[in-house]
C-alpha cells in the first residue's frame, strides 16, 4: 500500500495538545483504522502562529526554524487545524526567506496540507460509513479556505442531514483576540452561537480546535447543540466506522 511506504507527520496544534488532546488522539486513531503510517513528532512545539499574530517576529521565526527541523524528514505533513497550515504555507516561508532554511521552508510548505484534505485527495474517505442520524450544522472557520473536503466527507452520511448553509464568520478566536481582548472575543462568538442554536442542529462540526474551544462553552451556556472537531466525529465508533480493505 502506498501510504505505508510514506511517512506522514501530524502537526498537532499546540492548542490541541494543551487543551484538547482528544483531537490529535482522534486523528491518530482514525489514521490507524485506515492503515496510514502516521506519526506525531514529540519534538514539535507551536508552529509560531501565536507569536506571529502578536507581532513577535523573533519568537515566530524561532518557532518556524524549529518546526522546519522537526518536520523536515517526512514525506507529508498533515495539520490538525487550518490555521497551523496557513502558518506553514504562507508565513514560515516569509519569515525564513533570508535564512539558511529558506529552501527547506518552501519544501515543507509544498508537502503540507490539512489532515482532512489528505483523506479527501487520497480517497480514504470512501471507506467511511456514518452511523449518525440527525441534523449536522457546520461552522467553517475563517482560516479554512473552503469547505469542499468537509462536504465531500459528509456527503457519505446516509442518515444524517447536513444543513446546507454553514456558518462562516469570525468567532472571535483568531489573532489572539481571546487573550488580548477577551470581552470582544466573547461578543464576536455570540452571533455565531446564536446562528448555530437557531439551526436546530443536533450536532455542530468544525475543523479548527481554537474555534471549537472558544465556542463550546458559549454553546453550553445558551443551550446550543454540542460541538466537535470533525476528526473526533470521524474517529468515534458511535458516529462513524471504517470499512473495506486498506486502499
Amino acid at each position: 500500500m502506498a501510504d505505508l511506504a510514506m511517512t506522514i507527520a501530524l502537526l498537532a496544534s499546540c492548542t490541541a495538545q494543551a487543551f484538547r488532546p482528544s483531537l490529535p488522539e482522534a486523528i491518530v486513531r482514525l489514521a490507524g483504522d485506515l492503515g496510514l503510517n502516521l506519526v506525531v513528532p514529540k519534538a514539535q512545539t507551536c508552529c509560531g502562529l501565536t507569536a506571529w499574530n502578536a507581532g513577535q517576529s523573533g519568537a515566530a521565526s524561532a518557532a518556524a526554524q524549529h518546526g522546519v527541523r522537526v518536520f523536515g524528514g517526512f514525506d507529508t505533513v498533515v495539520a490538525a487545524s487550518p490555521g497551523c497550515l496557513r502558518m506553514v504555507q504562507e508565513h514560515i516561508p516569509t519569515l525564513l526567506a533570508d535564512q539558511p532554511q529558506s529552501r527547506e521552508a518552501l519544501e515543507l510548505a509544498a508537502r503540507s496540507l490539512t489532515w482532512l484534505d489528505y483523506l479527501a485527495q487520497t480517497g480514504h474517505i470512501d471507506r467511511l460509513d456514518f452511523l449518525f442520524a440527525g441534523k449536522i450544522a457546520l461552522f467553517v472557520p475563517c482560516s479554512q479556505p473552503d469547505d469542499r473536503s468537509i462536504r465531500q466527507i459528509l456527503s457519505r452520511a446516509r442518515l444524517a442531514t447536513v444543513l446546507p448553509d454553514p456558518v462562516r464568520q469570525c468567532c472571535g478566536w483568531g489573532a489572539n483576540l481571546t487573550w488580548r481582548h477577551p470581552d470582544l472575543g466573547r461578543a464576536m462568538a455570540r452571533p455565531v452561537t446564536t446562528a448555530l442554536r437557531l439551526s436546530r442542529a443536533d450536532l455542530v462540526l468544525t475543523t479548527d480546535v481554537g474555534c471549537l474551544q472558544h465556542l463550546a462553552p458559549v454553546l453550553r451556556e445558551t443551550g446550543g447543540p454540542p460541538i466537535l472537531h470533525l476528526a473526533e466525529f470521524l474517529a468515534d465508533p458511535q458516529y462513524c466506522q471504517v470499512f473495506g480493505p486498506a486502499a
